[in-house]
């Protein structure tokens, strides 16, 4: 029994030549066989800094999961969200002390360093995910139907309201436990989900999301699942769509032997 995950992201197709790094960061890591954890985030267009508040974002929190490693096991099992909330909440912590060492290493505001952050605890039995701001986040089980962890809506906007830098960001913490089989987990950049998500009711669309798990679920291994979402970011059907940076996490779930996917038709 085994995951298979990678992460990437891309700038957006630029026609000004902008200057200015890659606003948006993504990463996982097997914590064992068992666990899996991830985060994306997306830095402010606002904020001179937000590209090293995206990565120290994503960096701290799964550093801070991994050295609470039975703790994330015990939230992504535990269906009341209990568990997920309390380890969430000091992950926080953690993401914060680093984000004021930050200001003091390049003497800059706080707010300089404004990030959007969704991060993930992946078991074979379930799901503890927590979001500050806007990012999308779907999974499937057994059933083949995808769901949708924060409901926003498509082209919904986090606004200013939804930075880890936001001095109630604590506060302002979403925490999702979504119990049972999982099998393919999709976590993205916000921009992601204009293409993703219905207008009409902002539920996953199979179309989008189909070709993804496939691919996931039948990678060998993390190299194959990397090289397909490189793939993905770089087609016209996202560069030709998006404005802004994106980022793309994909975490397929298989026991040995089995392959499992989205349904063909």
């Amino acid at each position: 029994m085994t995951w298979v995950a990678a992460a990437d992201f891309r700038r957006a197709k630029d026609e000004g030549h902008r200057s200015h790094p890659c606003q948006v960061y993504g990463k996982v890591e097997h914590l064992d066989d068992r666990i899996m954890i991830g985060a994306v985030a997306a830095g402010s267009s606002r904020a001179r800094l937000s590209h090293v508040g995206a990565r120290l974002a994503v960096r701290a929190a799964l550093g801070h999961l991994r050295s609470a490693s039975a703790k994330a096991g015990a939230a992504a099992s535990d269906a009341t969200g209990h568990d997920a909330r309390a380890l969430y909440l000091t992950t926080i912590e953690a993401i914060q002390d680093e984000l004021r060492s930050a200001v003091v290493d390049h003497v800059a505001p706080l707010q300089e360093f404004a990030t959007t952050l969704s991060v993930f605890i992946a078991v074979p039995a379930g799901v503890a995910a927590m979001q500050i701001g806007s990012g999308l986040m779907v999974t499937r089980g057994r059933s083949g139907d995808y769901s949708v962890l924060f409901s926003d809506g498509a082209g919904a906007d986090g606004g200013e309201a939804g930075f880890i830098t936001d001095r109630d960001s604590a506060g302002r913490m979403r925490v999702s436990v979504q119990s049972g089989p999982v099998q393919f987990l999709c976590a993205a950049s916000a921009p992601l989900d204009r293409l993703s998500l219905r207008w009409r009711d902002g539920s996953p669309q199979k179309e989008f999301f189909g070709p993804l798990d496939r691919h996931a679920s039948a990678a060998p291994d993390d190299g194959e699942v990397h090289r397909g979402i490189r793939a993905f970011l770089r087609s016209d059907r996202v560069n030709e769509r998006l404005e802004q940076d994106f980022a793309l996490a994909l975490c397929g779930y298989r026991r040995q032997g089995e392959i499992f996917g989205a349904p063909m038709a």
